[in-house]
């Protein structure tokens, strides 16, 4: 395959070449996948990083997934579009702490994002969190959300509200 000019040989990959990159052409998702009633909270709170990249640019975003060691690279051909997409929780805080002192745009959801990863600490399940983390997680989430451009928090989130017991809008 003919190189383009701009592309970066994979050898000169560097955390502050993938900071980069993420602050152009990244995205930090902060989401929460609603769950079956068997289990005791209603959303599931994720993190996710995305590399966003035109089909034709599939290699570059190949290279940054063995770069990373992690994620998987989707394909939309109906958009022209492929990313790299970064759902597991142990990468997402690798990545973002290898990211954070590059980041220039992004660096606020990074932290915040990084403040999440952290309550959750080691747990692999939501319902393992005292009531009180996953609250502040639910807020922290929303806080992303509205520092994101097209998500802005316009999509109220139906929670389970420790305190009191009841279910409350976000």
């Amino acid at each position: 395959m003919k190189a383009i000019p701009w592309e970066v040989d994979e050898k000169k990959f560097s955390d502050a070449y993938i900071a980069g990159f993420f602050d152009g052409d990244g995205s930090l998702v902060a989401i929460l996948t609603k769950q079956s009633p068997q289990y005791q909270r209603l959303y599931r709170p994720r993190i996710r990083i995305n590399f966003t990249q035109h089909i034709r640019h599939i290699d570059m975003l190949e290279k940054m997934q063995k770069y990373l060691n992690a994620g998987k690279v989707r394909v939309s051909v109906a958009h022209d579009q492929a990313e790299l997409v970064i759902v597991d929780r142990k990468d997402v805080r690798r990545i973002l702490n290898k990211m954070l002192p590059h980041l220039i745009l992004k660096k606020k959801q990074a932290s915040i994002a990084l403040e999440i990863l952290s309550q959750f600490g080691d747990n692999l399940r939501t319902n393992r969190i005292s009531d009180e983390n996953y609250s502040s997680i639910l807020k922290k989430i929303e806080e992303i959300r509205s520092l994101n451009s097209k998500t802005g928090g316009k999509r109220k989130f139906l929670s389970f509200d420790p305190v009191t017991t009841s279910r409350t809008i976000l």
